[in-house]
């Protein structure tokens, strides 16, 4: 059964037990519709195994990588699925896997399909060695072989360098070098949204200059992900303030939505979407925001994002009303119905969750 780890990472990532040369293959998979931390992470950890010796190192999500992730060094080998994939390659990859790492995701049902009943086939079995890495609440306990998690982590990407050793070891010089720090600091930005929220604390501060002494690129980081917007996604984000958003600036909560009619009317994707859902706390007294966004096909569930402030628990919405989960200011669900009655209840979620927890932003 597994259980919350000791080991440090590094001798868990040892690849000489999995074979001789030519076996060492490793799959890493991240969670469905992936973000900045997932894709970082998962390129990072690719880096660093390659680095150690590792025959093949292939990444696999569910879902569209942001555009804007795609210069990130070895994104254009990740293996992006849809229903539509042909996934017997992906089959005879799994098959030929020694060790598989889940990364940034702390159950199977964050994989989505087609893959996360590939997945499920392969965890388990005694020739593979099944580890999760990740910084959300409530891993999945006897899934895999070894957990690695930590809720105080600010990212799964900075979780990564820390038990990497952090600043104390030499690790990442030896064996991850600049793209390997570049992915991680990319991964701590993106789900930090640059250092404005989170956990956000001394050691933190500490590891990135240790990434940026490896050869860390902050300045690209911060020009290709977060001054790289498309014109139709800053046009979209007007329309979003001026005819999608309700502010209760009373109540301290801003609610958005976005229909497939919006989707196409700017020409954008999903993964366009990326962290707008951050932009409502900006107004002062807004303490919990939501986005709820159809998707293409009206038969897959309404996508629901929370953000919040201070103490306001979100991810207790996102569970309670919908299954869903994540962090105390960060979290998500999905709602198999309309989007009407999807909005009902966010709101319904919020009122309540903001007569539970008066105050302000502290």
């Amino acid at each position: 059964m597994s259980q919350l780890s000791n080991r440090p990472l590094s001798d868990t990532l040892e690849l000489t037990s999995l074979g001789s040369e030519g076996e060492r293959r490793v799959v890493i998979v991240g969670h469905k519709s992936p973000d900045g931390d997932c894709i970082g992470s998962a390129l990072a950890l690719r880096s660093y195994l390659l680095a150690r010796g590792a025959d093949e190192v292939s990444i696999m999500v569910v879902g569209r990588v942001p555009d804007n992730l795609l210069w990130l060094p070895g994104a254009e080998t990740i293996h992006q699925l849809s229903p539509q994939s042909d996934l017997e390659p992906i089959r005879q990859i799994l098959a030929q896997a020694r060790l598989l790492l889940l990364v940034d995701f702390n159950h199977l049902g964050r994989i989505g399909n087609p893959l996360e009943g590939l997945v499920a086939e392969i965890v388990g079995k005694p020739e593979v060695r099944s580890v999760m890495i990740d910084h959300h609440p409530e891993p999945e306990m006897g899934l895999v072989d070894e957990i690695y998690s930590d809720t105080s982590a600010c990212a799964t990407g900075f979780l990564i360098a820390e038990l990497l050793g952090g600043s104390e070891s030499r690790e990442l010089e030896l064996y991850g070098g600049a793209d390997m720090a570049t992915c991680l600091l990319a991964a701590t930005y993106t789900d930090t949204g640059l250092l404005r929220h989170g956990a956000i604390t001394p050691k933190l501060f500490r590891t990135i200059a240790h990434l940026l002494e490896v050869g860390a690129r902050h300045e690209e980081i911060v020009l290709r992900i977060f001054k790289s917007d498309k014109l139709n996604r800053q046009r979209l984000l007007g329309y979003i303030i001026n005819e999608r958003t309700t502010y209760d600036l009373d109540l301290g909560v801003a609610v958005f939505t976005l229909r497939q009619e919006d989707f196409d009317r700017f020409g954008i994707e999903p993964g366009d979407t990326e962290g707008l859902v951050n932009v409502p706390l900006d107004v002062a007294g807004i303490r919990a925001v939501a986005f709820l966004r159809e998707q293409r096909d009206p038969d897959e569930p309404v996508k629901i994002s929370f953000r919040s402030q201070g103490n306001l628990p979100v991810n207790e919405v996102a569970s309670k009303l919908f299954d869903g989960g994540g962090h105390l200011n960060a979290a998500g669900a999905e709602y198999q119905g309309t989007l009407t009655d999807a909005l009902a209840l966010v709101w319904q979620g919020l009122r309540q969750l903001v007569q539970d927890y008066p105050g302000g932003r502290d």
